[in-house]
């Protein structure tokens, strides 16, 4: 086993440990597809990635269960395919996709802009008299690559 293979498997089992979640080969499968893309990943290709190792229905399983704890996001792109990524605790931010080639970059925005966004959000549940547990921003461009 190479010693890259084995640094994404012992940072995988170490998420799933320090929030008591049993380990499973599955499990450290996608964690490690997650870890390995650095980004977000289509489902259909964590299965592609996986060489025959999870099957689709596996995949969405393991989905449900490390979004119950925060362990990744789901998303879907204009076409409606689902995407996922590993949620990072200490940073927030956003996606912009390419309607060409389905390419996506995450980006940032400023601390105004994502005060301005917050205070917004908060004046959303006050007059709905509900509670946001998240928010997410996509934007749909061209990417430079497809430009050309």
């Amino acid at each position: 086993m190479s010693k890259e293979k084995l640094d994404y498997q012992t940072k995988c089992k170490e998420i799933l440990k320090s929030h008591n979640v049993p380990i499973t080969r599955p499990r450290l499968l996608l964690l490690e597809i997650l870890l390995k893309n650095k980004g977000p990943v289509k489902v259909e290709d964590v299965v592609k990635l996986s060489n025959g190792r999870l099957a689709i229905s596996s995949v969405y399983r393991i989905i449900n269960f490390l979004k119950s704890y925060n362990f990744i996001s789901e998303f879907q792109t204009l076409d409606n395919t689902k995407v996922i990524e590993l949620l990072d605790q200490n940073s927030h931010h956003h996606h912009i996709f390419c309607k060409s080639c389905g390419l996506i970059t995450d980006i940032e925005l400023s601390e105004q802009l994502e005060s301005l966004l917050q205070a917004e959000i908060q004046n959303i549940e006050f007059a709905n008299d509900i509670s946001v547990s998240a928010h997410s921003l996509e934007l749909f461009s061209i990417c430079t690559r497809c430009q050309i």
